[in-house]
This record gives C-alpha cells, structure tokens and sequence, in this order.
C-alpha cells in the first residue's frame, strides 16, 4: 500500500520511521514544501521515496497531513478531487474546527485523529523510532468517515502500537 506522507517533520518523520518497519506491507513516499526536509527525510530514512510535485501524492492510497492545522485545512480543500477510494488521515490538534471545515464531498475520505505525543523539537531530524508506540491515538468523528477509510486507519494505528481511543471532536 502506498502511504504518503505530507509533512516530514517530527510526526511525520516518526510514522515514517514506524511504517517502514512494515516495508512488505507499506511503500512510504514523503512530500514536503521544503526541499531541505526532503533531502534529509531521504538520508535519514524516514520514508522510501519523496514526491517532489504535491498532485503526485493523490495517487497515493492513504494520505498523512502531519503539518500545522491551518495547513491542514488548506490542504484538505487541495485533495478534494481525489478519488473515493483513497483515504486522507489528519494529525493536528483542534479537532473540531479541521472536522467541521471539511467539505460534505470528501468527509467520508477523512479520519480525523490525534496522536497524543510529540517533543518541542521539529523537522526531519527531530523524528523518533516508536514515538507512537503505546501512545493514546485519539480518532474523532469516525461516524463521518467511510468504512474503508475508518479500517485503514485503525489497521495503520494498530500496526504502530498506538493505543486508540474514540470520541467527538468537540
């Protein structure tokens, strides 16, 4: 299964580094606004290829946005003419205002969740080995997503060792 992975920084780098481990089962491919970010993403190993075009990443099967919420939300209005077997996964706080600004034709691609970890530190080298694992993933509104989207996600969550739990994004 191609994953792609839009932002490579400390959360998106760590699920990198996690999915890797599964390299029959998950072919990574990272994409990021800064080139340094993925020269390094590369070198470091956190994800198999990078997409230096940001159309390429809608061919993927599942989409991470490991970014900022308002660059969530941005992008999420980018994706939306992505097909309806894909799968597009948020990991940014303020769960509510990024599920309450996705438009009604792609919210069933949409799993909304938050990994409860991090550090303060940021971009490719800051990633972790295991930084999900045993950590709470929080998935909200998952009565919005689809059911193949919704077993997607909670395949990948599980894959990384997290822990989830399931609640309404207010």
């Amino acid at each position: 299964m191609d994953i792609g992975i839009i932002g490579l920084g400390l959360m998106g780098g760590s699920l990198g580094l996690a999915l890797k481990k599964f390299y029959k089962k998950y072919h990574v491919i990272g994409y990021d606004h800064n080139k340094r970010h993925q020269e390094e993403a590369l070198l470091l190993n956190l994800v198999d290829e990078v997409y230096e075009e940001f159309e390429d990443i809608k061919k993927c099967e599942v989409i991470f946005l490991t970014i900022p919420v308002d660059a969530i939300i941005t992008t999420i209005k980018k994706l939306e003419d992505i097909s309806k077997d894909k799968t597009i996964i948020d990991f940014g706080s303020s769960k509510s205002k990024i599920s309450n600004s996705i438009s009604q034709d792609i919210r069933e691609l949409v799993v909304t969740a938050h990994p409860m970890t991090g550090t303060e530190k940021f971009g490719p080298t800051a990633s972790i080995d295991g930084l999900y694992k045993d950590k709470i993933m929080v998935v909200c509104d998952r009565e919005k997503s689809g059911k193949l989207q919704l077993e997607r996600a909670i395949e990948i969550f599980n894959d990384i060792e997290t822990r989830m739990i399931f609640m309404d994004a207010d």
